[in-house]
């Protein structure tokens, strides 16, 4: 292993691919020898001299750690584009989190965010939509998205799944997706779900004079199979496709993307199993390289938390989330390990905000998120005391009040679904 890694007097160039990590050394191995074995693992080093790695390679190629603080465990390394296939998420991942986080020189190792080069935003396409788009395709400009998932989960005939849909859409949500789990099981195949529920989403668009979009699951064996039930969706006359990004993988999504394009079909990102890696602090990848991975790969709207709800996740964490998915330039936040993004002419991803929400929770959502964000809703729709549609419209009542703003209590007097929606869930 070459010992020429450590450069604190580097500047990273505009093509160099900037990644921060953090590390702890295992017992016995210094700071900077492990960052040094950290930086020569995810480039063009082993773990110990090669006579193949010429000097002048070396010097083309080698990475630059250019910022150390060992106090905060963390460090920034400049790698060449040339290190990678540009257009590649796979390839990329396998060298800045690859081998590297499996080394015995660190006993915990995390990737928390990676700079991409302008080279490599002009190998990707970013969102086909993004919130613009869906905010065209809905027909709402002035508003949050109100979504809902059919619950329960699995179990519901394609039937039954279709009127829990319909029930929704009336009720006011603008969208409607499948769960995470649900794909193409025996009680409800995907096909006649697909066929049934976009059905129904017509329907309710005749009756209520508004766009009504559903969203479902194309998670699939293989790419050719998620492919094929996109097409279908794209034949029914639908303008969404829903995908689960980390069971389904890398390559997958970046075959989504290109096949989608040729579609016309907007693109829900479901982020179940992210926490396998992300959730540990101090080890595997952060959720903030999994979003800027979706946007850069394309997909028109991602689940980033709640803050309020029943998943995981700081406030200071899910707002880095929002900034990454929605603006233009993302300024450096060193406290929250986020490096400056220029996205170019990449458009912004909407951000869903999902995972234990009631009505009553709309307030405080608007204050935490403003008007770009969707609102999803599963139990606090699906429990309502009066049902299904009661619950949808006690979420755009509960919007409707916070954005005149009046209190939920106060609107609640001439609101009777919220008035239930607040009995059951606010605390008293």
């Amino acid at each position: 292993m070459r010992r020429d890694y450590i450069d604190t007097g580097y500047s990273p160039k505009d093509t160099d691919l900037i990644c921060e990590f953090h590390i702890e050394p295992s017992a016995g191995v210094n700071f900077e020898e492990a960052a040094t074995h950290m930086a020569g693992e995810s480039s063009i080093d082993s773990w110990t001299e090669i006579s193949t790695l010429s000097p002048e390679l070396a010097a083309r190629l080698k990475p630059h750690v250019f910022y150390v603080d060992e106090d905060a465990q963390t460090v920034r390394v400049a790698y060449s584009e040339e290190l990678f296939e540009l257009g590649s998420v796979p390839q990329v991942l396998s060298a800045v989190a690859g081998n590297i986080l499996s080394m015995k020189v660190v006993d915990n190792l995390r990737l928390q965010d990676i700079a991409f080069p302008g080279s490599m935003l002009n190998e990707f396409k970013g969102p086909k939509f993004g919130l613009p788009g869906i905010r065209e395709l809905t027909g709402v400009q002035d508003r949050p998205l109100i979504g809902t998932i059919v619950k329960p989960k699995v179990g519901l005939t394609s039937e039954k799944h279709a009127e829990v849909a319909y029930k929704s859409f009336a009720g006011g949500c603008d969208l409607v997706k499948d769960d995470e789990n649900l794909t193409d099981q025996k009680f409800n195949s995907f096909e006649k779900r697909a066929e049934l529920t976009l059905k129904l989403a017509e329907k309710a668009e005749s009756e209520t004079g508004e766009r009504k979009m559903y969203l479902c699951n194309i998670t699939a064996p293989t790419c050719k199979e998620m492919i094929r039930r996109m097409n279908i969706l794209k034949d029914l006359g639908a303008s969404y496709a829903m995908i689960d990004i980390v069971p389904a993988g890398w390559t997958a999504l970046q075959t989504l993307r290109e096949e989608a394009d040729d579609a016309e079909l907007a693109l829900h990102a479901h982020r179940c199993m992210h926490s396998a890696y992300t959730r540990n602090p101090r080890h595997g990848i952060s959720m903030l390289v999994v979003a800027k991975l979706c946007r850069l790969i394309g997909l028109d709207q991602l689940h980033i938390g709640t803050v309020v709800g029943k998943m995981h996740g700081e406030k200071h964490e899910v707002l880095s989330l929002r900034d990454e998915c929605v603006l233009d330039n993302v300024p450096a936040d060193e406290s929250q390990h986020v490096l400056a993004q220029d996205w170019g002419r990449l458009k912004p991803m909407f951000p869903v905000a999902s995972g234990g929400l009631a009505p009553t929770m709309i307030p405080d959502l608007y204050a935490i998120f403003g008007r770009d964000v969707i609102m999803q809703f599963g139990g606090g729709i699906h429990a309502h005391p009066m049902g299904t549609a009661a619950g949808a419209t006690a979420c755009r009542q509960a919007l409707e009040a916070t954005l005149e703003g009046v209190s939920l209590q106060e609107y609640a007097k001439n609101h009777r679904e919220l008035e239930v929606a607040v009995d059951k869930w606010l605390k008293k």
